[in-house]
Formats: structure tokens, sequence, C-alpha cells
């Protein structure tokens, strides 16, 4: 029964997403050119509290790429896998801040980026810290030589949970702003002082753009 629960709970939520996502408006800023019909597939980097709309907007703007996310092992885990199915998205299941649990998704997910997959990770997830961009995401473009992009998504109006990261979702009719910021390739040979520069350069991208700092952890 508890299965069924958390199917259901997935289905209901993108039901939700797409209902929602029909009243409001977008702004983009496309730094990445993510909409030139002839792009390679690409990693996408965005923060948790601003995954929600995720899904369906790759569904609806890039269904002819297909796509996979990374989630976690966890109940909300299945839950978000089950809503990506809704929107025929894979999900790797493994974790971006813990390598030890996250080894084998970053595998599977490296196999996808190579078969031509466009990638979703939020670097701070599963469980923070908030707005801190962990290894994971830089390590699987350095393995892959996809590029990197790191997306900020902005909710003008949005209802916030009080969770680790005050998960975002965006209220009817307001305006959703997302920037995709230009591409990172990542060499393959770096040292361990180059890779933590990287890793810094694409965390500092993301934070720059992200207007509630304030009530964020400091840097490093």
């Amino acid at each position: 029964m508890a299965k069924i629960r958390i199917k259901s709970a997935g289905k209901i939520i993108a039901w939700m997403m797409r209902g929602i996502a029909m009243t409001l408006r977008f702004e983009i800023e496309d730094n990445a050119a993510v909409f030139n019909t002839t792009r390679g597939n690409t990693i996408w980097a965005f923060w948790h509290n601003s995954m929600f709309l995720i899904p369906w907007l790759h569904s609806e703007w890039f269904a002819q790429i297909p796509g996979t996310v990374l989630t976690s092992p966890s109940g909300d885990g299945q839950i978000i896998a089950d809503i990506c199915a809704s929107f025929d998205i894979e999900a790797s299941r493994g974790s971006s801040s813990k390598p030890e649990k996250g080894m084998s998704a970053l595998i599977a997910l490296a196999g996808k980026a190579r078969e031509g997959y466009d990638i979703g990770i939020t670097p701070d997830g599963p469980r923070g810290p908030k707005y801190r961009v962990q290894p994971g995401v830089v390590k699987l473009a350095q393995l892959t030589g996809v590029p990197l992009i790191p997306v900020n998504i902005h909710y003008s109006r949005a209802f916030r949970f009080k969770t680790w990261d005050a998960f975002q979702i965006p209220l009817p009719f307001s305006t959703v702003t997302m920037k995709f910021h230009p591409p990172h390739v990542i060499p393959r040979r770096l040292s361990e002082e180059e890779f933590e520069q990287r890793r810094a350069e694409i965390e500092s991208v993301l934070r720059v753009h992200t207007r509630d700092l304030e009530n964020a952890p400091a840097d490093g």
C-alpha cells in the first residue's frame, strides 16, 4: 500500500504541475543556446528549491531530447521519480552530496549523457547545505565532456515550505524568470586545486544570480 500511495502522490503532483504551468508567464535569458534546435545534450545544474517545474519545462520545450534526473534514494526521491515518469523523464537514484551513495548513480548518469540525454542535477541536494555546489555534478561533466549549464530559476510569487532549502512552488499566474548561463566544459585532466576552482566558479555563477541569498549560509 505504501508504494501505491507514493505513485499516486507523484501522479497528483504531476497534474498539479501541469495546471499551474498553464497559468505562468516566462521570461527567459538563454546564454547557452539551449533553444538551438541543433544543440547537443547538456547537464543542467539548478538549486534544489527551484526544481518544481523542471520536468514540465523539459517535456514542453525539449521533448526531442531524452532527459534524466538525479533523485535521492529516499521516499521523496521516489515521488520525484514518479513525477518525472509522468513527463517521460527517467530518474537515477543517488546523491550529489554523498559519494558513497551516489557513485552508482553517477555511473548511470554518465552512460545516459554519452547516449545523448539531457541530465538534470540539483547540486545542493538532497539535504544541503543550501546553495552549495557539491562535486558530483562537476565530476559528471568532467567524465563525459558534456557541457554543464548553471540554471537559475526565480518565481515572482511562490509558496515556500519550511524545509532545509525552503522548497518553492510557484503560485498560479506568477512570473518565472530563467537564466541559462554560458556552458562550462570541464577538462578531463585537472589537479585537485583546478577541480575545486571549477566547482567554485559554477557555485559562484549560481549564487550571484540567486535572489534570496540573505537566507543562505556563507560560501565555503
